[in-house]
């Protein structure tokens, strides 16, 4: 596990999300789960060597199945905006699905776990804001929207430290096919307006604000090169070919990279069509 501070943790050796945990007076408070049970007991024992305390919250950055599916190793107090009821609860008759389709091969192997999981719904939701005072720490969460319906921030002003869930990645590209591009690209100018030393993003290594504004830039050189062609009337399938953003990638070009800037120019072009941009 990962030391940001005398009070905040990271585990990013996980095949799913990053794990977080701010250790606070009335005990740690988790920040996403593992996917496998073997994680969260790795997790759990590591966790025991930083407080002697009972877990007092998880809170879900939002409803996707690899932050959510190891809550039932974890607590079941669980923390999360209204809108992930719906998706977590999808996830109760759904989760085979969803986990093929990121990860066949780990679903073939983990099959009578995965078809036996217990998923956790929150206990507590909120709506725009909540904030919790754990004695010596306080954890400032925010609905933020952008990757999906239910993203949520996670501030701790006393580390300056701030989760973002997978509104912020590091070493690939993000993941947009839920996302709304304009709430998104709001929220990336103002994490780079926040007080913050460190960022922990949702998948990727631990990072400093510098990665905001590439993942900003990125959204927002897309936005405009894909609105000149709509404005000028080229159609979808035109605007995928002729869209390059080689240039201006939060990350190195890759092989993976080509398919999903395509899937990210099709949503993008869709929402500005729309009116959401």
């Amino acid at each position: 596990m990962i030391k940001v501070t005398d009070h905040i943790f990271v585990e990013t050796k996980y095949p799913g999300a990053n794990v977080g945990c701010v250790i606070t007076g009335q005990g740690p408070v988790i920040i996403d789960t593992p996917m496998l049970p073997e994680e969260a007991r790795d997790f759990c024992e590591q966790l025991q060597q930083l407080s002697s305390k009972e877990i007092a919250y998880l809170i879900y950055t939002h409803q996707h199945f690899d932050h959510v599916m190891g809550a039932a190793f974890l607590t079941k107090r669980t923390i999360a905006h209204n809108g992930a009821i719906s998706g977590i609860k999808y996830l109760e008759t759904n989760l085979a699905k969803e986990i093929t389709l990121f990860f066949p091969d780990l679903y073939q192997e983990r099959k009578e776990t995965f078809d036996n999981l217990e998923i956790v719904l929150p206990q507590i939701t909120f709506s725009s804001e909540l904030r919790l005072y754990m004695d010596d720490r306080t954890l400032e969460m925010t609905f933020v929207g952008g990757h999906s319906s239910a993203s949520i921030v996670i501030y701790v002003p006393e580390d300056r430290v701030l989760f973002a869930g997978d509104n912020i990645v590091t070493g690939q590209l993000p993941f947009t096919a839920n996302c709304r591009f304009g709430p998104w690209i709001e929220l990336l100018r103002h994490i780079e307006e926040m007080e913050i030393d460190t960022i922990v993003p949702g998948h990727g290594d631990i990072c400093g604000p510098e990665v905001t504004r590439k993942i900003r830039l990125y959204f927002e050189e897309m936005r405009d090169r894909v609105r000149s062609l709509v404005d000028a009337g080229v159609p979808k399938a035109e605007v995928l070919q002729r869209i390059d953003l080689n240039d201006c990638l939060p990350i190195p070009p890759n092989e993976w990279v080509a398919p999903q800037v395509a899937a990210n120019v099709s949503l993008m072009y869709d929402q500005i069509k729309k009116g959401l941009l």
